[in-house]
């Protein structure tokens, strides 16, 4: 806990002639929680009232009151679409453009605001296609599970047919390999592609088995 480690910090600081900051005032709690969870700056009127609340549970409404915003689904849907590399366009020659990539994104947010549980959504990223009882979305008439495996739409794709072209429909399938292993088993599996995993269990013959399945 921090009141376990703080003793062992404090003496690393004082070794060094520093001591521990000053508690932040409420300003500046306000400013950091509003950029943490929504990543834009707090409304001026919000940091007066925080700033004017004196009740004991005024931090605790600040936090639902950014929780509740919809920008905070904006804001952590972005780490998610780092991590299956969304693009808008798909680049090389041609920066051909990614049709429909949006509704993914747009698919994040509304999971992201309305507290989707991650288990949920691996689900529905890898096989929401294939799900006994979609999620379904009544207020707008969608299908968010089958929304879901867009997952496997997005990353390297070509102009053409990429499969007419030696090795380009190859790299296509080792990015979706890549990106799949990282995001729901932290694992670099496409290490496999050439030679069995030098630090992991995987083998070649199991990167080709994923390959299979992806093709």
């Amino acid at each position: 806990t921090g009141k376990t480690i703080d003793p062992f910090v404090l003496s690393k600081l004082s070794k060094a002639g520093l001591g521990p900051t000053t508690r932040a005032d409420k300003q500046a709690l306000v400013r950091r929680l509003s950029y943490a969870l929504t990543g834009l700056p707090p409304r001026p009127q919000q940091v007066q009232v925080f700033v004017q609340d004196e009740s004991a549970n005024a931090w605790e409404k600040l936090v639902e009151h950014y929780l509740a915003s919809a920008h905070f689904g904006e804001r952590w849907a972005r780490h998610w679409m780092d991590v299956v590399r969304y693009t808008d366009t798909y680049g090389y020659e041609w920066d051909v453009t990614a049709k429909g990539s949006w509704r993914y994104r747009d698919y994040l947010i509304r999971a992201f605001n309305t507290d989707v549980g991650f288990d949920q959504l691996a689900r529905e990223q890898i096989a929401g296609d294939l799900l006994a009882r979609p999620r379904i979305n009544h207020e707008q008439q969608l299908n968010e599970s089958l929304i879901g495996v867009m997952f496997y739409q997005l990353g390297e794709k070509r102009h053409g047919d990429s499969s007419s072209f030696e090795g380009i429909h190859q790299e296509m399938l080792d990015n979706k390999i890549d990106a799949f292993s990282k995001a729901f088993q932290a694992l670099t599996i496409s290490c496999a592609r050439c030679h069995d995993h030098k630090l992991d269990p995987v083998s070649q013959k199991e990167y080709y088995a994923l390959a299979g399945v992806f093709i």
